[in-house]
């Protein structure tokens, strides 16, 4: 009698593991539809962004440049200016906006070229 109940006992302990498994592989199959929507969400948000982005990345490159240029100017500015203070005698300091355009030349050169 004490087997027949262990056998019974174990049989139907295994077909409860069985039937927890069907529950989560059911939860799984679930799951698909909605990470399907997830991903092609998150695609179509990428197609919309992503030639933003290639934009934004001209844009900067174009700034860029035309910093670089500007920059460029400004130094030829700076070097001649300086030249022909000292020649008078002068401290090219002592001329309004020098100093701070020779920082915001090193400042461009560091931080964006």
């Amino acid at each position: 009698m004490n087997t027949t109940k262990s056998v019974y006992n174990r049989l139907f302990a295994e077909d409860k593991v069985e039937l927890g498994k069907h529950e989560v592989e059911l939860a799984t199959i679930k799951d698909i539809p909605r990470k399907l929507k997830s991903v092609l969400d998150s695609q179509k948000k990428l197609d919309k962004s992503i030639p933003q982005l290639e934009k934004l990345k001209k844009d900067v490159e174009a700034q860029k440049a035309m910093l670089e240029v500007i920059v460029k100017e400004a130094q030829d500015i700076v070097e001649e200016v300086g030249k022909k203070v000292k020649e008078l005698g002068l401290e090219p300091s002592s001329i309004e906006g020098f100093r701070q355009l020779e920082t915001e030349i090193s400042n461009s050169k560091s931080a964006y070229l």
